[in-house]
């Protein structure tokens, strides 16, 4: 009997992975095991909910992990960087494969050799985004490249926001993500090439560079250019290519409030704030600005911040003008006290919906023609626990352990899923799961340029 291991550090994201797991391994004869990084709660819950026939493994256990992982065929891992690297470790000495959404970094990538040589496969990036965006635009691109294809323009954009009819607050936002995921928002390496002209886009003033976007069947939406496009250009073997473009999905307007909370650098993860006597969400923002014995706190935002009245008002709804504190915390970041305060404020709700958004646009020529493709994915979730996003997340990962289990995907070392060998099976799994994006090309007679 194939076992699969799944390792999480909390429930959120897991509930449609685990009902898929348990749906195959009924069809399949394959046996499920939960670890948790906490308590024996999640165990209970799932075993009441979902499946009787489910162990519980301690992940902190390193020595129950490690005697857990050499008994299983593939293990998932869903947890913090610090914690997966272990995983992988262990899975790297037993010869096992790893699945997991998070991102490639250098601690990982080091591994692939070792990897390789004891016959592992850690196949890393296999969620939203990315996982998701990398199946679907690496498939279209190959695609257009076995033709005989000649790309010149690629664009993809994402995002994961509250439906509509779940918005209740001012921002109109709540977390569909983690609050960590959002506090991150755009601090990586942002750069776009455009026409050939290389563009790096600073922090500060990313969210003042969005741009309107137009699907049809989604009112107000726009582009925040995130990430490295020029990663994306060289995995995703694009070098005729003058125009590559990255990007997030938000409701319009979100970028121009989160581009206030960053001039306040309320986003900080470093800077300690120590409060001094009775402190204060409403002292701790008057700290942030310069001193004035006159001007009150909402007119030294809109001084020194450029904010709006509108602007003050949600500031205000997120509690920066209450009196209140946090219980038993004196010294914090930032970024701490902001993502207390939307966690507290901007949760989902357990009947709130979800939808996910992602749009490839493709320019290229072929046989004297010029083409315009777009490919985009709108799919809404039910309520909280069964959203878009887990379950873009669960059945992304689910299929690639389908995958492996199989025999479908062979491959070892350190991958993410940008080879045919993955991307292959496991898109074909989505799309009998009903993942299926909405195609539009246009066909035009290509014209020379003369300069």
């Amino acid at each position: 009997m194939k076992t699969v291991l799944l390792l999480l550090s909390a429930d959120r994201f897991a509930i449609p992975l685990i009902d898929y797991l348990v749906s195959e391994g009924k069809t399949y004869g394959w046996k499920i095991m939960i670890g948790s990084m906490f308590d024996q709660a999640l165990y209970d819950r799932i075993k009441d909910e979902l499946c009787n026939d489910i162990s519980f493994v301690l992940i902190k256990d390193e020595k129950q992990c490690d005697k857990e992982i050499r008994k299983v065929d593939v293990v998932i891992g869903i947890m913090p960087d610090i914690l997966l690297l272990k995983v992988a470790d262990s899975c790297i000495a037993r010869s096992k494969t790893l699945i997991s959404p998070a991102k490639l970094n250098r601690q990982m990538f080091a591994k692939r050799l070792q990897a390789e040589e004891n016959d592992a496969l850690i196949l890393l990036e296999c969620g939203f985004t990315p996982g998701l965006d990398h199946i679907t635009a690496k498939k279209m691109i190959d695609h257009i490249h076995a033709k005989g294809g000649n790309i010149s323009s690629f664009k993809t954009y994402s995002g994961s926001l509250v439906a509509g009819d779940s918005i209740d607050n001012p921002l109109e936002f709540k977390l569909t993500s983690t609050a960590s995921d959002l506090l991150n928002f755009g601090k990586s390496n942002n750069r776009n090439l455009i026409h050939g002209q290389l563009q790096h886009i600073p922090y500060q003033h990313l969210f003042s560079r969005a741009e309107p976007l137009d699907i049809q069947g989604l009112n107000n939406m726009a582009i925040i250019p995130e990430e490295d496009a020029l990663y994306c250009r060289k995995i995703y073997g694009l070098a005729e290519a003058t125009t590559v473009l990255k990007g997030r999905i938000v409701r319009g307007g979100f970028e121009n409030f989160w581009s206030l909370i960053v001039r306040l650098g309320l986003t900080n993860t470093t800077n300690k704030i120590e409060m001094l006597e009775e402190p204060s969400y409403k002292k701790f923002l008057r700290s942030l600005l310069p001193y004035s014995p006159t001007l009150s706190l909402e007119d030294l935002i809109k001084k020194f911040a450029m904010a709006s009245d509108e602007d003050i008002e949600k500031l205000k709804w997120l509690g920066f003008f209450d009196e209140t504190w946090f219980e038993g915390t004196q010294t914090v970041t930032p970024a701490n006290i902001l993502q207390f305060l939307m966690e507290e404020k901007l949760s989902m709700h357990p009947l709130d919906k979800d939808y996910i958004v992602i749009r490839h646009e493709l320019e290229y020529s072929l046989n004297n023609y010029d083409y315009k493709f777009n490919a985009t994915l709108i799919s809404e979730g039910e309520d909280q626990r069964h959203s878009a996003l887990t379950k873009a997340i669960g059945l992304t990962i689910g299929s690639a352990a389908r995958a492996v289990l199989l025999g479908n995907i062979r491959l070892k070392g350190v991958h993410t899923p940008i080879k045919k060998e993955i991307y292959e099976p496991v898109l074909n799994e989505l799309e009998d799961l009903g993942i299926a994006f909405a195609v539009e090309e246009q066909k035009t007679e290509h014209v020379e340029q003369v300069h």
